[in-house]
């Protein structure tokens, strides 16, 4: 303990000095976009976790005070030029947190500034996403985008997109740090259900077409009973509050980083019918659901058929194990999961900074 100080006092002088210690971190998430994309909330939810446990952390908008609203968040947030103006973007005390989809980004005229001398963590929710464009200078692209020494760590959501990153992309696990991507609590399945299914029509539209008109036209048993609706331009408890009274959702997403919203249908209580997306492949093992391969319509009408005929026809054993199924979501990727996950992954960002700084100063000592 500090001499003469009480024990309060001097925690609280620990706590201070270890935060004056950390690095802060910002968040790039430009431009600014209001339209539901499940990245850009999980973004705005990482920082939370950060700040909750004990980081200088925000999100760095276009305008100022942006703030997306088809979800709720306390995550602190400032435009680029404020953050800029409070001399926030030097090298020897802030991270920046990128997203995949920003490969091919010079960092060095970004909207007027250097940011190239930072150093920084790729935050990748879709494997998928990482090749950007594809051009001619793909190579180099990838190369100056995760080799590069400033380069702290590569945070994944799924076990597919750490693979991917692994095989693909030949980085290695120490240097890959997997986040689990949480489900809110406004998805349950304690009320009610009507025979009723959703889907999300914006990805791949003609699947949805394709499926949907097969429904219809091949006239599957015990259709009669079911009532569909698509979700879209939905805030997300509206779209919580749907799934939450239905009973199947079908899932037409693809490629996903992990499938978020199938994640949320099971934990729903809603049977799941459709594309993994590669990264929602892990999701489909608690048994009410079947997954689909993609571009498969044939395939995919014969599994709601099936799902149909389950509902009618063994209704407690299919309810059985959609809470099952809801129970294993809430559990695996529930607030505290990701939490930890967060905690850890910060854990060997701070560390793998310090290394970074001393290396830079000792760089910066040697050309002097």
């Amino acid at each position: 303990m500090l001499l003469g100080l009480h024990p309060y006092q001097a925690e609280f002088l620990i706590l201070a000095d270890v935060l004056l210690m950390r690095p802060r971190v910002r968040v790039l998430c430009l431009p600014d976009l209001d339209r539901a994309i499940g990245g850009v909330k999980q973004m705005y939810r990482h920082v939370e976790h950060l700040v909750a446990l004990g980081w200088d952390a925000a999100m760095i908008t276009e305008a100022k005070g942006f703030r997306p609203s088809w979800f709720q968040s306390s995550s602190p947030s400032l435009s680029l030029a404020e953050s800029h103006s409070l001399g926030e973007l030097c090298r020897d005390s802030t991270i920046l947190v990128l997203p995949e989809t920003y490969l091919g980004v010079d960092l060095r005229a970004f909207r007027g500034l250097d940011l190239s001398g930072l150093a920084r963590v790729v935050f990748n929710q879709n494997g998928y996403y990482s090749y950007g464009q594809a051009g001619d200078d793909l190579a180099l692209q990838l190369q100056g985008f995760y080799d590069d020494s400033a380069v702290l760590q590569v945070l994944t959501i799924s076990e597919d997109t750490h693979t991917l990153l692994q095989r693909n992309l030949g980085l290695e696990d120490d240097r890959l740090s997997r986040i689990v991507n949480a489900i809110e609590p406004i998805f349950h399945s304690d009320q009610p259900r009507c025979r009723r299914m959703h889907w999300m029509p914006r990805k791949n539209p003609l699947d949805v077409q394709a499926v949907l008109m097969g429904i219809q036209r091949f006239g599957i048993q015990h259709s009669d009973a079911w009532q569909g609706e698509p979700l879209q331009g939905l805030s997300h408890s509206v779209v919580a509050e749907r799934l939450n009274g239905a009973s199947l959702f079908l899932a037409f997403g693809h490629p996903e980083g992990f499938g978020l919203p199938i994640a949320e249908a099971m934990a729903a209580g809603c049977w799941v019918v459709g594309y993994s997306g590669g990264g929602g492949h892990e999701l489909f093992r608690f048994g009410a659901s079947e997954e689909v391969a993609f571009g498969d319509w044939a395939a995919f009408v014969a599994a709601v058929q099936r799902a149909f005929k389950a509902f009618a026809e063994q209704p407690r054993e299919t309810e059985l194990r959609l809470q099952r199924q809801a129970l294993a979501m809430r559990s695996l990727y529930s607030h505290e999961q990701e939490r930890r996950s967060i905690a850890v992954a910060w854990g060997r960002i701070e560390k793998a900074f310090g290394c970074w700084k001393k290396s830079h100063i000792a760089a910066v000592g040697d050309q002097k």
